[in-house]
């Protein structure tokens, strides 16, 4: 796990400007390229101290394309994102195989990469919108999808096992003698074919808790990749009144809003956790470097990665008869950020 001290140690800037940023300080000038490199840094630390195997050699040089939703706004604002596009380079790199950014040209409809040649196999992080999956199949009719499945039917894909995640939360939290409690997330987003849709970790938050008599459920709304949430939250904390209605734990939609969770309740002067307590959801290596702490529901990015490109490999090979899906389970990483409440 990275510390601050050895991030400062790597890119050369202060311990108080690396904390500033992975605070997401909007008073602090830095451009999204030194941002940039501080997060990826934070995750290649991360990923050395846990893979030291030499690269690895295939029978023949591969070289796959590796496609990703949005623009690089849309990572800096969910790290998950950079961290799922850093840890899919890792494992092309322990195969042997070559990779190349490919660039969704939206005027004219097509992906451009900077080889000439058809590609063996495209690697798609996301949410696509149809045509652009038309786009890729230009390419190659080997795709397998990271984080969404569009055409379950036709490509295979890997995906977080959402269900089981807020379901873990939910019983840590109980465990821990949390009966009240809110969730804090968007009350839509994007599906596997880039359509809005209701968020699943709401949604499912919600039935859980609504189908669980001993707890009590609330709804804190957020727009989603937004700056918001720490006004929001901020606003909603001036409003609390009843004793009996105010949640003890917040349960976060993603990683970044936990952070600003966090951020909001030390600016209202609350301590974490013996006011309030945060449980995240995603859980990078960024849930290491706040104080205190951030417990999380840890989506298992680099698994999920190592998958996908596993999953290509015999992909290309000509292996899968039928396309598969697979949903990866998360893992409940406890820190320091949930206390435990006695009666």
């Amino acid at each position: 796990m990275a510390t601050l001290k050895e991030l400062s140690k790597i890119t050369g800037y202060s311990i108080t400007t690396i904390s500033r940023v992975l605070n997401e300080d909007e008073t602090l000038s830095v451009t999204d390229a030194t941002r940039k490199m501080i997060l990826e840094t934070a995750g290649k630390m991360d990923y050395v101290g846990k893979n030291s195997a030499q690269k690895k050699q295939t029978e023949k040089q591969l070289k796959i394309g590796i496609v990703e939703m949005g623009n690089g706004q849309v990572q800096l604002k969910d790290t998950y994102y950079l961290y799922m596009k850093s840890n899919v380079e890792n494992s092309c790199f322990d195969h042997g195989i070559e990779t190349v950014m490919m660039q969704y040209d939206e005027s004219a409809g097509k992906y451009n990469c900077a080889v000439a040649k058809e590609l063996n196999g495209i690697l798609a992080i996301g949410q696509f919108k149809e045509e652009q999956v038309e786009a890729m199949q230009k390419w190659t009719s080997n795709i397998v999808f990271v984080d969404s499945a569009p055409c379950p039917e036709k490509f295979c894909s890997v995906v977080p096992n959402f269900e089981v995640g807020i379901q873990q939360g939910l019983n840590y939290l109980k465990k821990s003698g949390h009966r009240r409690i809110a969730f804090v997330g968007p009350k839509y987003a994007t599906d596997a074919n880039n359509r809005q849709a209701l968020e699943l970790r709401r949604k499912l938050f919600k039935e859980f808790t609504k189908n669980d008599t001993d707890l009590q459920g609330t709804l804190i709304t957020t727009e989603w990749q937004e700056y918001d949430v720490t006004e929001r939250m901020i606003a909603y904390l001036k409003g609390l009144t009843d004793e009996d209605e105010k949640p003890t734990v917040f349960f976060a939609f993603n990683e970044t809003t936990a952070m600003s969770i966090l951020r909001a309740l030390q600016i209202m002067e609350y301590q974490v956790p013996q006011d309030f307590s945060i449980l995240g959801y995603n859980d990078t290596v960024l849930a290491g470097l706040t104080q205190p702490q951030l417990s999380g529901v840890r989506i298992q990015i680099e698994e999920m990665a190592k998958l996908g490109v596993d999953m290509l490999i015999r992909n290309i090979k000509g292996e899968f008869l039928v396309p598969l899906k697979v949903m990866v389970p998360s893992v409940l990483v406890v820190r320091e950020s949930v206390k435990t409440i006695t009666e």
